[in-house]
């Protein structure tokens, strides 16, 4: 049986009504939060790990719903370290949070790896033979460490995979599930150079040091893309840290991620961290990205934060601040609808020398890109790790805080602040319009799930989506949403600051599933990352019942100056709908043989059907 026991807090529940923060009597540094409902009792519970000198030092926090905090004894397998990152996720589809972690720094034997959970939140550490974990390929005597690793569907076959990236040539792994279960490893997925369409590209041997990733989907066509900050290592320059590298991969849909020329900030940072929302409710994630400068990273400057807008093609600044210098990276900011406005405000802190202190500072969003800085105070922190999560049931998210805590505590320290805002958050409303289509075709077979945003949360800030898909007939979840379907909480998010795994898409895609029966639904989350309810659950059969057969079909589309133009393979009757980066419907018509449409610059997913032949789909440029 589990056994725990009741932290003392240095603060009480009593004084948090004025945001005093809550110390949970931890030495951590550099640490990191998750926040999840692993036992499955309707709250959320709390990871956390970090490093105590040269020692592991973390725990596993279960909650009793109103907040107060007891520490589970026993083995806990989660030992991350320094820096690095738990995220949950379900990979054995069996339901509850599984956890995948790493870290780096410390004597702790195990600093990475895949913990598998029972449902009543006591974890295993999964077999590296059914679950490998990366090994680094070390150079020389330098140590090489995990610094980032998390869960997705990369090439959307509907199984969930896992990566992890550490410093050195070689060391950026994605591990890709296959139908049998088994995981196939590939440290060749990262491309160097964009090439538009294609499958495959140049490799190159990035040699990364502290590697930061974000896992996102850019340009809203539906496959997982990843931004990575790190320092680049110049192995021909005696191991000498020479640049920062701030870069988006995209995704071809087969899990191949492209070095993409097209989303390019001006100032490179590493030791920092990037996080994405959409802050102008226009359906594409903007990016906010802090850390180092130097280093030819185009400034000399640790302390700014900026804001860029997404466009789907390309980024542009929209905000910066001088704020302070992180001194870690990953989990230093955080993007979040604090006091539950309809505007997305900014987290960020750590050591600010013009105040010759640490500070958490909170800025709050008056419209989509413009900000004040809160009077709320915060316990200032740097080498800081951060997370939001509503720990008390009061649908308002409370900040987690670690790291080098300065005044009052002047400590290594670990603990929390109950959000007082006086308004609590409003749940989207459920999605709407659902629909889903299967094709098939040379020895392909292709499921298309479509939904409407609700006509009340239409144009509102920070709105991802969550698709939960089950396989009925093997009881499996392929796409778990980590959140309640159906019952009294239907909607209510079992985990903390999380967007929808599909991101802001309305359209989404997955391949060759097994043959069975299988249901599935979506949920809208909102800026402070709450679940509204979920659609009506639909259903879909794959198998000799369920599958039209259809035949291939590859009309010819080119973009030219301010034209999109089709060719078809034969004159019969043919439609035509064009959809902007946003996902939103551009452009449409009927034509039979060939056809031209004007449209405004930009990059535009084409779909192209006639009766009796799959629905051909490509992207185009249109200069």
């Amino acid at each position: 049986m589990k056994k725990i026991f009741t932290l003392l807090f240095a603060a009480t529940f009593s004084l948090s009504l004025n945001a005093q923060f809550v110390d949970l009597n931890l030495e951590i540094w550099k640490g990191v939060f998750a926040a999840g409902d692993i036992d499955n009792d309707g709250d959320l519970d709390v990871i956390v790990s970090g490093s105590k000198g040269s020692t592991e030092n973390g725990a596993i926090l279960i909650n009793d719903g109103a907040g107060n905090l007891t520490k589970q004894t026993g083995d806990r397998v989660i030992t991350v370290g320094n820096g690095g990152n738990i995220q949950f996720g379900d990979i054995d589809g069996d339901g509850d949070l599984d956890v995948i972690f790493c870290g780096w720094g410390c004597t702790n034997e195990v600093k990475a790896g895949i913990a598998l959970n029972d449902g009543n939140g006591v974890f295993t550490l999964a077999p590296a033979s059914a679950y490998p974990i990366l090994d680094p390929v070390y150079e020389g005597t330098a140590e090489h460490d995990i610094t980032s690793c998390g869960f997705a569907d990369f090439d959307l076959n509907g199984l969930l995979d896992y990566y992890f990236f550490a410093e050195g040539k070689g060391n950026c792994v994605i591990y890709f599930q296959q139908p049998d279960g088994s995981f196939v490893a590939d440290n060749s997925a990262l491309k160097a150079t964009e090439r538009w369409g294609a499958n495959t590209g140049a490799p190159i041997d990035y040699n990364f040091v502290e590697p930061e990733v974000f896992v996102l989907d850019f340009d809203n066509d539906g496959y997982p893309d990843m931004w990575i900050n790190a320092a680049d290592l110049n192995s021909a320059n005696s191991g000498e840290q020479t640049q920062r590298f701030s870069y988006l991969f995209r995704n071809d849909g087969f899990g191949v991620l492209t070095q993409y020329s097209g989303a390019v900030v001006q100032y490179k940072k590493a030791n920092g961290d990037s996080q994405w929302a959409d802050f102008n409710g226009d359906g594409i994630l903007d990016m906010l990205i802090h850390g180092d400068g130097y280093l030819n990273s185009g400034e000399e400057s640790d302390i700014i934060y900026r804001i860029f807008q997404n466009n789907g093609t390309a980024i542009s600044k929209a905000w910066e601040q001088s704020v302070a210098r992180q001194g870690s990276f990953g989990h230093g900011s955080i993007i979040v609808d604090w006091n539950n406005d309809g505007f997305l405000d900014v987290f960020g802190g750590g050591w600010k020398a013009s105040a010759n202190a640490q500070v958490t500072e909170l800025y709050l969003g008056n419209s989509p890109f413009t900000f004040t800085q809160s009077t709320e105070s915060f316990q200032g922190a740097s080498e800081q790790g951060l997370l939001v999560a509503d720990l008390n049931g009061d649908y308002k998210v409370d900040l987690l805080l670690n790291g080098y805590c300065g005044d009052p505590l002047q400590k290594n320290a670990a603990g929390f602040h109950i959000n007082t805002s006086p308004t609590a958050s409003t749940l989207p409303s459920a999605p709407t319009g659902l629909n889903a289509t299967i094709t098939s075709g040379s020895g392909e077979t292709m499921v298309e799930f479509t939904w409407s945003t609700a006509a009340s949360d239409v144009g509102k800030n920070g709105l991802s989506y969550n698709l939960a898909l089950k396989n009925k007939t093997t009881g499996k979840w392929l796409y778990n949403p980590l959140s309640v379907v159906g019952g009294a909480k239907d909607g209510w998010r079992k985990v903390a600051q999380q967007l929808g795994n599909v991101f802001t898409n309305k359209r989404y895609e997955l391949y060759n599933l097994p043959d069975g029966e299988y249901e599935w639904s979506v949920q809208t989350i909102n800026g402070a990352y709450f679940g509204g309810p979920f659609a009506e659950t639909k259903t879909f059969t794959i198998g000799s019942s369920g599958i039209q057969v259809f035949k291939p079909y590859k009309p010819a589309v080119t973009g030219s100056k301010q034209s999109l133009s089709v060719n078809g393979e034969d004159a019969v009757a043919q439609s035509l709908k064009v959809y902007n980066s946003a996902g939103q419907l551009a452009a449409s018509k009927t034509f039979s043989g060939k056809t031209s449409i004007d449209l405004p610059t930009g990059i535009y997913v084409v779909v192209v059907e006639k009766a009796d032949a799959i629905p051909f789909r490509t992207k185009a440029l249109v200069k």
